[in-house]
């Protein structure tokens, strides 16, 4: 190598290397830490403007608070956009996609503005134990539904529960495996995952580059409570986000254990996310 390739090649580093510490995580909310009935548009975004004071940029929520939105889409994507605050999907579960009516919802969650579907799935096995074949089979059926986001600009990010990461991550590890990174995302609910028994921390080190989201929340036992006050921390998670460069949607999913939510923790959290993430 000569010394202008060198200087090119060490000038293309350096870009890189200030790329990776410039790009840090955004910050969002479920809006499941709040009351609202489905279809109470006008009260969604207000919960947004409460977000936004807050120090959230982002927003996810369940399907049904916005599918009443998909004939009046242009109007209701403006309303949105006027708060400031991201749609980053709808979650919605793969046993309703059965329906048959998935494409309909993606195209109306994309005509809202939103960037993905958060697919919500079960896991093969609560002791996180199953046979390849199984895992395959899942896998296809979740590409299946990642075509169809596909082809209305979404990504399809996969949101696990518990059993996925028992076993040391055993069925989200197989699902990273078996599924086409080009189709399928993940929406990591490490929260669930720390409560399975797995390790989200070396999910996001060894898959950063295929994780949309992070789900944050903690537990006491098996009650949600607010973060910092759980039997496990986020500071792996934090580490490794940062070592990775990953700069996706961390996201505070505050239910509180109840079906109430627990609106007061949204703030808490935020500080929380801010102390420990450094965002």
């Amino acid at each position: 190598m000569n010394r202008r390739e060198l200087l090119i090649s060490g000038a293309g580093l350096l870009a890189s290397a200030i790329g990776r510490a410039a790009a840090k995580p955004k910050v969002g909310c479920q809006t499941n830490g709040y009351v609202i009935k489905a279809g109470d548009f006008p009260a969604l975004l207000a919960v947004l403007d409460k977000l936004k004071a807050i120090g959230y940029t982002g927003f996810e929520c369940n399907t049904r608070f916005v599918d009443g939105q998909f004939g009046r889409a242009a109007g209701a994507r403006r309303e949105i956009e006027k708060t400031g605050v991201e749609f980053i999907g709808g979650h919605y579960s793969m046993k309703q996609a059965q329906s048959g009516t998935f494409g309909q919802v993606a195209a109306g969650l994309a005509s809202l503005g939103a960037r993905a579907v958060v697919m919500s799935g079960s896991g093969l096995s609560p002791q996180g134990t199953f046979e390849k074949r199984a895992a395959q089979n899942k896998a296809k059926e979740i590409e299946a539904l990642g075509k169809v986001c596909s082809g209305h600009g979404l990504r399809l990010a996969y949101h696990n529960h518990n059993p996925e990461f028992a076993n040391h991550n055993a069925e989200i590890e197989a699902l990273a495996e078996f599924t086409n990174p080009d189709l399928v995302s993940f929406l990591m609910d490490a929260g669930h995952g720390y409560l399975g028994g797995g390790n989200p921390a070396e999910f996001m080190s060894k898959h950063s580059g295929r994780i949309l989201g992070v789900h944050d929340k903690t537990f006491k036992g098996q009650q949600q409570v607010p973060m910092g006050e759980g039997d496990f921390g986020f500071e792996a998670l934090a580490e490794a986000i940062k070592k990775t460069g990953w700069s996706g949607w961390i996201i505070d999913e505050e239910g509180g254990g109840t079906k109430a939510g627990n609106t007061a923790a949204v703030e808490t959290d935020r500080q929380y996310i801010r102390r420990v993430f450094g965002v």
